[in-house]
């Protein structure tokens, strides 16, 4: 019973760690609101053809349920990779934060005829969301991040790898089928998550290699 006990309590201490997650995004609040001229728009033509379809605010407002199930999954299946995933999910928060914060953009919304509650939905998210600071998208920032982080994982199971991407996928083209962000903003999205791996490798392999250097044994 005891031991069962200090099993559960540190599964919860390593939960605690998703505080950081909405202490991080109070700087968002702060951020989601028009700076008027110095608003950018980063619209394409090709932004323009895709068309508006509601359904997809149902994958979009899932992202909650969807992030907060993986890192419970990954905190109790695999300690480090939980870790490292928030790692990287807190630093790609606080690169978008920045970039907000000196470059403002926003997306033009379509006019809204809510007949159904779909409409209503969307209607929801636009009233609570303002259509500022867009890129880069943390929607796409963290889903394409925990997508990375199962797919790295072949200790988890590969159906569960297919489910997280094909989850991931569809939250991040409902970004843009709901017209909360444009392809920029995925991009952009997506090249974060990309840098923040590749520097993370660059600096554990010269960790690693300084280990050797000095004789000091390399961690597992």
């Amino acid at each position: 019973m005891y031991k069962k006990w200090n099993l559960l309590k540190n599964h919860l201490l390593a939960l605690s760690l998703l505080l950081s997650i909405p202490l991080l995004s109070i700087a968002y609040i702060y951020l989601n609101h028009s700076r008027g001229e110095h608003t950018f728009s980063l619209v394409t033509d090709l932004d323009q053809q895709i068309p508006f379809l509601k359904i997809f605010i149902l994958p979009y407002l899932a992202w909650f349920v969807f992030i907060l199930a993986c890192f419970v999954y990954l905190a109790f299946r695999n300690r480090q990779l939980y870790m490292h995933t928030l790692l990287r999910f807190n630093i790609g928060l606080v690169v978008c934060y920045l970039v907000y914060a000196v470059y403002q953009t926003h997306v033009p919304r379509p006019e809204l005829v809510v007949n159904d509650w779909l409409g209503r939905l969307v209607q929801y998210v636009y009233s609570m969301d303002e259509p500022f600071n867009c890129f880069p998208s943390t929607h796409v920032l963290t889903s394409y991040c925990m997508m990375k982080a199962f797919i790295s994982s072949p200790g988890i199971n590969r159906y569960i790898r297919i489910a997280v991407s094909g989850m991931s996928i569809l939250i991040i083209a409902s970004t843009l089928f709901v017209k909360q962000h444009v392809l920029m903003d995925m991009a952009g999205a997506i090249a974060v998550v990309e840098v923040i791996y590749f520097v993370g490798a660059r600096t554990w392999a010269r960790t690693r290699a300084g280990e050797k250097r000095s004789g000091v044994p390399a961690l597992p």
